[in-house]
């Protein structure tokens, strides 16, 4: 690939900004992942997404990834002079409405766009956002960044461990091999053969639920039974209050009287959720922080977002992922590349 006239003046923020992250992301940051080269832009003069007043290029959604954009737009403009990104979090439920009204040029969210939400927008835009996953969710439950998924027992409960399928079983129904109420079924002998479990979540219409139905129940309904509380503080505190109580919730909560369950892969191996475990996909549970694009029918990617996400998916964008202490975790280079190949 020949050099790029960028390079010279990307060089020195890039050093500053990633000597921070070197220490952090040795051991997480793939080595495959490919260097960003800057390739020249221009930014459509008539983009909705432009703000008037600053002329700044806006991304707008889930504020619980400000800090990393803000090093991402950052590393940009010092590569593209002349380009000002800008960034104004309002939630993740707010991205796609911003999206779909051509108000950003990427919907940050920490969960999946859900069926609620893909009818307005298919109806205005004509054709489904792009969908880059940008980075892997945490493993630190402290409400200001989305997680990965675990599930949660009573300490009394002498279960250490099941299988996805086994969790699809308790928590829906009409599941193929037959659905699960008792922990009896589940190998449990003695006093607790012929308990009722009692399944604890969110709603299915909430980021935790929508999660599960599409990637993990195949849109089977929630059993009947199921108690819907409004997050994972509410889950892991009714739980621990009951023991024969089981629920998903954030990945990482320590509670005196709650277990983590293991979960059982193929292979036969027990996954719990480290970070090797989320990123390579062992872990069941591990879920994505994605930018949304707006694509209009029979029109390319906007040469704007294509290049800034040439960064977000690069060594050194994925760098500035992996430099977050308790953060999201970086993409592997397959990951990565296989998000890229969704641009052309």
């Amino acid at each position: 690939m020949a050099s790029s006239p960028f390079l010279p003046s990307l060089a020195a923020l890039m050093l500053a900004m990633s000597a921070s992250a070197t220490a952090a992301a040795a051991a997480t940051l793939d080595p495959a992942l490919p260097a960003y080269v800057p390739q020249a832009v221009k930014v459509p003069a008539a983009a909705g997404y432009l703000d008037r007043k600053t002329g700044a290029a806006m991304i707008g959604g889930a504020e619980h990834v400000a800090t990393v954009v803000g090093q991402w737009n950052a590393l940009f403009a010092a590569s593209h002079p002349g380009i000002v990104l800008g960034f104004e979090g309002k939630g993740t439920s707010s991205a796609v409405p911003l999206l779909m009204h051509d108000k950003v040029l990427f919907g940050a969210m920490g969960r999946a766009i859900n069926a609620i939400e893909l009818v307005p927008y298919r109806k205005i835009v004509g054709r489904d956002a792009l969908e880059i996953r940008i980075a892997h969710t945490a493993s630190t439950p402290d409400g200001s960044l989305a997680t990965s998924l675990a599930v949660y027992v009573n300490r009394a409960n002498p279960l250490t461990q099941l299988t996805a399928g086994q969790v699809s079983q308790i928590l829906s129904v009409g599941n193929p091999g037959g659905d699960v109420s008792r922990w009896g079924q589940l190998g449990l002998s003695g006093e607790w053969r012929e308990r009722a479990i009692h399944p604890y979540g969110t709603a299915a219409w909430t980021g935790f639920g929508d999660y599960l139905q599409r990637e993990h129940f195949q849109g089977r309904a929630l059993t009947p039974n199921h108690e819907e509380l409004g997050n994972t503080a509410a889950i892991t505190g009714r739980i621990a209050q009951d023991p024969a109580g089981i629920g998903v919730a954030a990945l990482g909560v320590r509670h005196p009287q709650l277990r983590q369950l293991a979960i059982v892969g193929a292979d036969g191996q027990p996954a719990t959720g480290t970070d090797e475990e989320v990123v390579s996909g062992r872990y069941p549970y591990g879920r994505y922080v994605y930018l949304y694009v707006r694509r209009l029918p029979g029109q390319a990617v906007d040469p704007l977002a294509k290049e800034y996400l040439r960064l977000v998916l690069s060594r050194e964008g994925q760098a500035i992922i992996a430099a977050q202490p308790g953060g999201y975790l970086p993409l592997t280079a397959a990951q990565a590349r296989a998000e890229l190949e969704k641009l052309e």
